[in-house]
């Protein structure tokens, strides 16, 4: 049997506990947002498709390493941003189908990953976006640029729309925002009071008017696929397409198919009438 006072003491060491847990994902919470790989990245280290490594500079005087593959015949470039783990060489087999087609694509490598300088956060994962589409601009300025967002990097994404609009948009397995994905993963905490980048998705694609694709698994248990109808319902695009994977999960799509999907919506978008 507990004693009125022992029992205080539970609870005031309880809420002790807890107020250090809070400060301590204050303090580390970018370390638990984002897992970049340090590993130094090179052409050959993925063979999935030809490439060169190209460099990108940010507005605050960063040096960033990008996969760069120059698009055929005028068709357009996707610039291709990755979630908050790995690099960008342990996504290019989802872009083969693309490249084979005469895509073009650049995939930048953010701040803080595969040997780049700089530690990733919001506003500096936009800077990096920004300066990737400047890149694409300067090197291909007639053609048309679509942006591809995975997980976090839909955030990234949809940032970058924002500002500077797209000619269409994929996003795969994307959120609403990262304040509502970390908090279905954290709910026992404030989340809401702690986070510092919110990629406000929900918000952001609301100002979206070009062609939207998004991808998402019904079994995804990181972003729950209620996050894709959600985004569906906020954008305001002129076309507006969802592809749900029965069996598909957080990082495994393109094992059902997505990059086939992929695919065949943008060449519905930019083969038809001549576009390209």
């Amino acid at each position: 049997m507990l004693y009125a006072g022992e029992e205080m003491k539970i609870v005031l060491g309880a809420a002790v506990l807890y107020g250090f847990a809070l400060l301590w994902v204050a303090v580390n919470q970018r370390k638990l947002m984002y897992h970049p790989e340090t590993r130094l990245y090179t052409p050959h280290q993925n063979e999935a498709f030809a490439h060169e490594i190209v460099e990108l500079h940010t507005a605050d005087g960063l040096t960033l390493k990008a996969a760069y593959k120059a698009p055929e015949n005028g068709k357009p470039t996707v610039i291709y941003f990755h979630g908050n783990t790995g690099i960008v060489a342990d996504a290019m087999h989802k872009l083969v189908p693309l490249v084979n087609a005469g895509y073009g694509v650049l995939m930048p490598e953010y701040r803080g990953f595969g040997g780049n300088a700089g530690a990733p956060s919001e506003q500096g994962l936009i800077q990096d976006a920004e300066a990737a589409l400047r890149f694409v601009r300067e090197k291909t300025p007639d053609s048309p640029v679509v942006y591809y967002g995975m997980s976090m990097g839909t955030g990234v994404a949809n940032a970058l729309a924002e500002k500077f609009p797209p000619a269409a948009l994929v996003q795969e397995c994307g959120f609403t925002s990262m304040t509502a994905a970390a908090q279905h993963r954290y709910w026992f905490l404030p989340v809401k009071l702690l986070i510092k980048d919110t990629y406000n998705s929900q918000k952001r694609i609301a100002s979206l008017t070009a062609p939207l694709l998004i991808l998402h698994g019904a079994k995804d248990k990181t972003v729950p696929v209620s996050h894709a109808y959600k985004i569906l319902q906020a954008a305001k695009s002129s076309s507006k397409t969802i592809k749900i994977y029965p069996d598909g999960h957080h990082i495994d799509l393109h094992d059902f198919g997505a990059g086939g999907d992929v695919l065949n919506w943008l060449n519905g978008l930019f083969l038809k009438n001549n576009k390209v």
